[in-house]
């Protein structure tokens, strides 16, 4: 695998609760890995919190960068 493929890309980013909440739940229905850049992370059931971080970056790998934006798109958010 060379570096292209484990970097991540951002396809949206907010600060407001009801689109964090909206975009994970696309992603993760469609099965597309995604990071929380900022904000609450809510992984593994854990709660972390930056508390400096007012905005969320969801970042995709390259490979689904296409599949990502699109299902954003139709769930009403803007992807970058």
């Amino acid at each position: 695998m060379n570096e292209d493929d484990q970097r991540l890309v951002t396809v949206l980013t907010t600060g407001d609760a009801g689109q964090i909440a909206l975009a994970s739940s696309i992603l993760e229905e469609a099965e597309i890995p995604y990071f929380e850049k900022g904000g609450i992370s809510r992984r593994l059931g854990l709660y972390l919190i930056n508390a400096s971080a007012r905005f969320v970056e969801f970042q995709v790998k390259p490979a689904d960068i296409a599949s990502a934006t699109q299902l954003l798109a139709e769930g009403g958010l803007k992807p970058e």
